[in-house]
């Protein structure tokens, strides 16, 4: 029932990538975007940079949400929360630099 669901959300997270040249990682039930991001110079960054992000939209995708959070400063991680069949687990991590 999920494959459907979510199918142009999907499409716009590959164009997405496609076009900005971000790699995203999936590993272990969770996809990531940095650690250490793109031109990242030095060590990672002091305790108390990771904000924990609940109540997401199953259907929303680092597109949208990457943006959003670097609005507010620059990332070092991003990592989303994801479930097998493809959907988002409703949380996700925003590592910032500082």
């Amino acid at each position: 029932w999920t494959n459907g669901i979510n199918e142009a959300s999907k499409m716009a997270l590959l164009a997405w990538e496609k076009e900005t040249g971000i790699e995203l990682v999936q590993i272990n039930g969770q996809r990531r975007y940095g650690g250490p991001p793109p031109g990242w110079v030095g060590g990672p960054p002091p305790a108390g940079t990771e904000v924990y992000i609940a109540r997401l939209p199953q259907d929303i995708y680092e597109n949208t949400l990457i943006p959003l959070f670097e609005s507010v400063g620059k990332l070092y991680e991003f990592r989303l929360m994801m479930t097998f069949s493809g959907l988002n687990r409703g949380f996700a991590y925003a590592r910032y630099t500082s």
